[in-house]
C-alpha cells in the first residue's frame, strides 16, 4: 500500500483526512467546552461595536475576532469556530509530517508520521473544543517547520515564513513571541554550517523577527489596537502571583505548614516547607507533560527507547528541541508563580516528543521483517495504532442531552430575568446576554436580590445543593423542573417568590 502512496504527496492525504474527521465530529459535537462562550461573545461584541470594544471585554482577540470574520460569510458564530479549528487542525497535521519528513524523506516514515499525528489521542481529544490553542499551535508547529528548512538551507524565505507564522500565532497566544525570539538561539548549535555562519544567520534571523513584531505592532496601532497595552494587561494578570511568591508571610508559611504537615508536625517540620512546595510543583509538572503525550503515545516511546529503537537525534532536529525546551521554561515560570498547570499547556512539548513514534514504529518494521516476530510485531502495532484511534475519537462520557432540554425550557419560559451559574443554559437559551460571565457558584445576594416571578437555571452539585437548601434561600425559590442526567448531574428550574 505504501509503494502505491509513493507517487504522490502523503501530506495531502493527511490532510483531507483531517478535514474529514472534522466534519464527522462537527454532527456528533455536543455542548461546548467552558471557554468557548468568552471567545463567541468577544466575537459578538466585535460583530456589534467593533475592535475596540472586543478588545476592551477580552484583551487576547485575534482568535475572536477570525471567528466574527469567518461568521460574516453568514454562518454561526459557533460553525465559524468550528470551521476555523478543522483549518488550523489540518494546517497542524501538514506541518507535524513536514517536520518528520525534513528529518527523514522515507515514505514509510512519513506515512507513519501521518498516522501518528491523525490518532495521536491527547492532541485529537481538543479537536471537539473552541479554543485558541488549536491556532496557537498549528501556526508554531508550521513556524518549527520552516525553522527546519531555514537551518538546512538557510534561505530567507524561509526565515520569514517562520517569522511570519509565529507572530500569527502570537494573535492566539502571547507566549509565541517567545518561540519567535528564542528559537532561532538554536542556530548556534546546528551542525550544517560553520560557526560563524551560523552567528551570522542568528543576527539576520532575529533582526528580521524583530523588525516584522514591531511592523505588526504598527499596524495594529494604526488600526486602532495597541498591541502592547495588551500585552502589559495580559502580563499584569500575573503580577499578584508574583507578589505573593517573593512576599510570603510568617503566618502563611504556618498556615502552609499545617496544612501539609498537620498542627503538630508543623512544629518540626516548617522549615521544609518550600521545599516540599517546590518538589511538589515538579511533580505536577511531570504529570503534565506525560499527560501532554499521553498514557500510549509515552509507554511506547519508553519502550522504544530501552529498547534501543532509532528515533531522531537532537543534532538532526536542533529547532525541535529548542522549541520543547522554551516550552518547558515557559511551564516552570507559570507553574511555580500559579501553582497549578494543565496538560494543554504543554501540548507543544508533547508534538516534538511524539514526532520520535514514526521513526520507532518503523525500526520495530525494519528489525522484525523477514524474521518470526514479523507477523506478532506487525499485530501489535496495528493494535496499538487502533486503540489509539479509539482513545483520541470515540467518546464514552454521557450524552448532555439534559443540558440542551434545560435550555430549551428556559428559552421557553416566561419570566423577565433568568439567572443561571451555566454558561450553556445561558447561551442556547438566549436569554443571558453577558452568557460568559456567568458565575457558576452562585452568590446567595443574587438569589436574594432577584424579583419575584424571575427564573432560575441552577446547576446543583455539592456547593448549589447547601446553597438552595439553605432555610434562608429555600422558602425564596418553587422548584418548577428538574433536569438530570445518567449521574449526578442535574439542572433544577426555580421561581423566585415571595417568602
Amino acid at each position: 500500500m505504501l509503494t502505491s502512496w509513493q507517487q504522490k504527496d502523503i501530506r495531502w492525504l493527511a490532510v483531507a483526512t483531517s478535514l474529514l474527521l472534522s466534519l464527522l465530529l462537527y454532527f456528533f459535537t455536543g455542548i461546548p467546552n467552558d471557554d468557548a462562550y468568552t471567545y463567541l461573545r468577544t466575537a459578538e461584541i466585535f460583530q456589534q461595536q467593533g475592535l475596540a470594544a472586543a478588545s476592551a471585554h477580552y484583551s487576547w482577540t485575534g482568535y475572536p475576532v477570525l471567528i466574527a470574520l469567518v461568521s460574516s460569510l453568514g454562518i454561526s458564530l459557533l460553525a465559524a469556530a468550528y470551521i476555523i479549528n478543522a483549518l488550523f487542525f489540518a494546517l497542524l497535521v501538514f506541518s507535524f509530517v513536514s517536520i518528520v519528513r525534513v528529518i527523514e524523506s522515507n515514505e514509510t516514515v512519513v506515512a507513519l508520521a501521518a498516522l501518528t499525528v491523525l490518532v495521536f489521542p491527547e492532541l485529537n481529544e481538543y479537536r471537539e473544543m473552541v479554543i485558541r490553542d488549536i491556532g496557537f499551535w498549528s501556526l508554531s508547529v508550521f513556524g518549527l517547520w520552516q525553522f527546519l528548512l531555514f537551518d538546512r538551507e538557510r534561505k530567507i524565505s524561509n526565515a520569514l515564513f517562520f517569522g511570519l507564522a509565529l507572530i500569527a500565532a502570537g494573535l492566539f497566544r502571547a507566549e509565541a513571541l517567545l518561540y519567535l525570539f528564542l528559537t532561532p538561539l538554536a542556530l548556534l548549535f546546528s551542525q550544517s554550517q560553520s560557526r560563524a555562519q551560523n552567528q551570522q544567520d542568528l543576527l539576520r534571523v532575529s533582526a528580521l523577527a524583530g523588525g516584522m513584531a514591531l511592523t505588526v505592532l504598527l499596524l495594529l496601532w494604526i488600526s486602532g489596537v495597541n498591541a502592547l497595552a495588551s500585552l502589559v494587561e495580559f502580563v499584569s494578570v500575573y503580577q499578584p502571583f508574583l507578589t505573593d511568591a517573593l512576599s510570603t508571610t510568617e503566618a502563611e508559611t504556618v498556615a502552609s505548614a499545617n496544612a501539609i504537615f498537620g498542627e503538630y508536625a508543623s512544629n518540626f517540620s516548617r522549615d521544609y516547607v518550600n521545599g516540599v512546595i517546590a518538589l511538589g510543583l515538579l511533580v505536577i509538572l511531570a504529570v503534565a507533560l506525560f499527560y501532554s503525550v499521553g498514557g500510549p503515545y509515552f509507554w511506547f516511546l519508553v519502550w522504544g527507547v530501552v529498547r534501543k529503537h532509532s528515533g531522531w537525534r537532537p543534532s538532526q532536529a536542533t529547532p525541535a528541541v529548542a522549541y520543547m525546551v522554551v516550552n518547558l521554561l515557559i511551564l516552570v515560570v507559570f507553574l511555580y508563580l500559579t501553582r497549578y498547570l494543565t496538560a494543554r499547556y504543554a501540548m507543544i512539548f508533547g508534538l516534538m516528543a511524539v514526532t520520535q513514534i514514526p521513526f520507532i514504529v518503523s525500526s520495530i518494521l525494519t528489525k522484525t521483517r523477514s524474521g518470526r516476530l514479523e507477523k506478532s510485531g506487525r499485530y501489535f502495532l496495528v493494535l496499538f495504532f487502533v486503540y489509539c484511534a479509539i482513545d483520541a475519537y470515540i467518546s464514552f462520557g454521557k450524552p448532555k442531552d439534559w443540558l440542551t432540554d434545560a435550555a430549551d425550557y428556559v428559552s421557553s419560559a416566561e419570566a423577565n430575568n433568568v439567572i443561571t451559574n451555566n454558561r450553556s443554559i445561558a447561551y442556547f437559551s438566549g436569554r443571558v446576554e453577558a452568557y460568559d460571565e456567568i458565575i457558576r457558584v452562585m452568590p446567595a445576594d443574587l438569589i436574594r436580590s432577584a424579583q419575584p416571578g424571575d427564573l432560575l437555571a441552577i446547576e446543583l452539585f455539592f456547593e448549589m445543593e447547601e446553597l438552595v437548601n439553605n432555610s434562608e434561600i429555600e422558602p425564596l425559590l418553587q422548584q418548577e423542573a428538574l433536569f438530570e442526567s445518567e449521574g449526578d448531574a442535574r439542572i433544577g428550574i426555580f421561581r423566585r417568590v415571595n417568602p
